[in-house]
Formats: C-alpha cells, structure tokens, sequence
C-alpha cells in the first residue's frame, strides 16, 4: 500500500498538519520534513503533534505543492512524497503517494 496523508482540518497558509497512514510500513516514523515548492534545496523539519501526526509552523506563509520526507524508526530509511500535496490542497482532505517503506 501507498502512504497517505490526511491533512488536518486546522491546517492553513501558516500551519500545516497531515495524519501520516501507510499500510505496510516498516514500523514508526522517526523524522518527517516538508519542502515547499519555491525552494528545491530546503527541507524544513515538522514536529510531531501526537500519533501519526505531524505539524510545521514556520511563520510565514507556506507555498504548495509539498514534498514530503519520511524516515523510519525501525530501519532507518528515508522515503520521498514528491510534490504529494498539491497546489490549492485543502483542510480533511487526503492525498495519497505512490512511495512507501
């Protein structure tokens, strides 16, 4: 299975936060880290909320699409969502990669 990533419903311009699901995953996540779209170099580290969440407040406004970075707790591997969530992405919805563990 892909992993999913719910983005919550108090998500917006200046705070994004995303429910991580994935099936077949190789145990917990370790590190999560967003990289915008309008700079290809930096990935910016989210903190976890609590469960499978994860939050970024960075301060200023946030600019779609989102690559996402996974690393596990168990292996130690690192997976790449790129560009999973979309440009105009909206609060409760999900949006599903083709990457996983």
């Amino acid at each position: 299975m892909s992993i999913a990533f719910h983005v919550d419903s108090g998500s917006n311009p200046y705070y994004f936060a995303s429910l991580i699901e994935y099936e077949d995953g190789d145990g917990d996540v370790s590190a999560v880290d967003l990289k915008q779209a309008l700079d290809s170099s930096t990935w910016l580290s989210m903190q976890q909320s609590w469960g499978a969440i994860w939050k970024l407040n960075p301060g200023s406004p946030l600019q779609a699409p989102f690559s996402i970075r996974l690393t596990s707790a168990v292996s130690g591997n690192t997976v790449v969502a790129n560009n999973v969530i979309p440009a105009g992405w909206q609060p409760g919805q999900t949006y599903r990669s083709v990457v996983n563990f």
